[in-house]
């Protein structure tokens, strides 16, 4: 996979080729981030839930083809290595899709193909359940219940092979309707006109229906999975029995388990194929909980109301550049606190993810910078590790920015994340957000010991800023 990098400036398709955010609302397909990849990914199991048109006439069969080749050559197949082996080990193509922006990449979307030794781990797994007795398709994206190395961006990529012409003629014809320039990328893309990636020349971009996308297939969301499998009473019973306390258990030793279990007849094979296949949900973009569409809603919206709230500095400095990155916090604490952001942060009554947090900071920081001709972009590493903040261009210095929710870490995330970030980016500035939405305990107290007892030894502690993202009554009944 690509080597991670900060992504600056996110540019999303529809405001590089100029497509009204409605026409994404209309046909049903998330609007990519050109530069960037968005951690959703494409679950198989899904497929046989979609509505959008195409996939329900082609891309469900062209899924369920390409499986049952690769399972009725391993039910062929006498040895490893064999001519029918062979065939069904290029049959499971598992190299990285980048053109659909989706996944672990980050900034500079990902693409290469995967070790060999997986693709033969999966097929091992595959002839095994074969040689049980059960050969429906449904059971090769379930192989990241079985193998620890099977990851969701591996069950996204390997669906989005098989998917690919659909996905292309999907691509052409919605550019096709709102007029974006495409060109010929070749029989790999069914001979689809598509448009090219600004990004990545050579490359094109592939549009994905947004019923597809999960923020982790369930078959590698261990939450999900404990909860469904253990509704099955005879699986429940027999991993029981061979591990005291699943829950407590590593997701190695989960697998090993369920392994055990439902390899120990086909019966409970088929109970567990049936568990998985019939639980996996879309991603609820109504909750939003990761805050994706929240993000491109802000990208994608009228800057004006960010227009004025930021002034250029007059000089650049580490100095000036940390004052410019406390305005553009105390900014985003207004329109939180008083201008109704707080509603970005909460579904109902349900708050949303940290990450929903982080990347309404980001796509604000990124507007109001770029609508007021600052000369500073906030940088973000948005893969699958922890999300930072680090404030750099055009001056000497660094400020980061961490921000955390009042019920998550806060205390290791100041006392140990924090200061390891800074000693990787050599930063000595830094900002420690938190977004009080309640059970805040002694957290605060703490943290701001911590600052004190640091300045007391003469060192430089990071900022500390609380900024109030709880659920607030309409203005009519306070």
């Amino acid at each position: 996979m690509a080597a991670r990098k900060s992504l600056v400036h996110p540019v999303l398709f529809s405001t590089y080729f100029g497509v009204p955010a409605e026409a994404f609302a209309l046909s049903k397909l998330l609007d990519p981030i050109l530069n960037s990849d968005t951690k959703l990914f494409i679950d198989p199991l899904l497929l046989w839930k979609s509505q959008h048109p195409l996939i329900m006439r082609k891309g469900r069969s062209a899924v369920e083809v390409n499986f049952q080749n690769v399972i009725g050559l391993l039910d062929i197949s006498r040895a490893e290595g064999d001519v029918a082996w062979r065939g069904a080990y290029k049959a499971l193509n598992l190299d990285e899709r980048a053109e659909t922006s989706l996944g672990y990449g980050a900034a500079g979307t990902s693409g290469s193909s995967r070790p060999p030794a997986l693709r033969h781990s999966i097929l091992r797994t595959a002839k095994e359940i074969i040689t049980l007795g059960e050969k429906n398709p449904t059971m090769i994206p379930l192989m990241g219940l079985f193998e620890t190395g099977v990851g969701p961006d591996t069950l996204s990529d390997m669906t989005t092979n098989f998917l690919l012409p659909t996905l292309a003629e999907i691509t052409e014809d919605f550019c096709i309707t709102n007029d974006v320039p495409v060109k010929a990328f070749g029989e790999y893309y069914g001979n689809r006109k598509l448009p090219e990636n600004p990004f990545h020349p050579g490359s094109p971009v592939i549009l994905v229906p947004r019923d597809l996308l999960r923020d982790l297939p369930l078959a590698a969301d261990w939450t999900d999975v404990s909860r469904v499998i253990l509704e099955v009473r005879e699986i429940r019973e027999a991993v029981n029995r061979m591990f005291g306390n699943f829950a407590k258990a590593t997701i190695a030793q989960k697998k090993a388990a369920i392994r055990r279990a439902a390899f120990s007849s086909p019966t409970l094979l088929r109970k567990l194929i049936d568990a998985v296949a019939l639980a996996s949900e879309s991603y609820d973009e109504k909750a939003d909980l990761d805050g994706y569409y929240q993000f491109r809603k802000i990208l994608s919206e009228d800057p004006e109301p960010f227009r004025g709230r930021l002034v250029a500095p007059p000089s650049k400095d580490a100095t000036t550049l940390l004052e410019t990155v406390k305005e553009i916090m105390k900014q985003f604490q207004e329109m939180v606190e008083d201008n109704n952001m707080w509603e970005l942060l909460w579904n109902g009554n349900i708050a949303r993810h940290e990450r929903a947090s982080q990347l309404l900071f980001f796509a604000v920081a990124n507007v109001m910078c770029a609508v007021n001709n600052v000369d500073i972009s906030p940088e973000t590493n948005s893969g699958g590790g922890p999300v930072d903040f680090k404030f750099s261009s055009g001056y000497r210095g660094r400020v980061l920015v961490e921000i955390k929710l009042s019920t998550g870490s806060v205390v290791h995330g100041y006392k140990t994340q924090l200061e390891i970030y800074k000693k990787a980016s050599r930063s000595a500035d830094a900002i420690f957000v938190i977004m009080d939405i309640g059970k805040m305990g002694r957290k605060l107290w703490t943290i701001e010991k911590l600052k004190r007892d640091a300045e007391a030894r003469g060192e430089r502690a990071s900022d500390i800023i609380v900024i109030d993202a709880h659920r607030q009554r309409s203005a009519s009944k306070r």
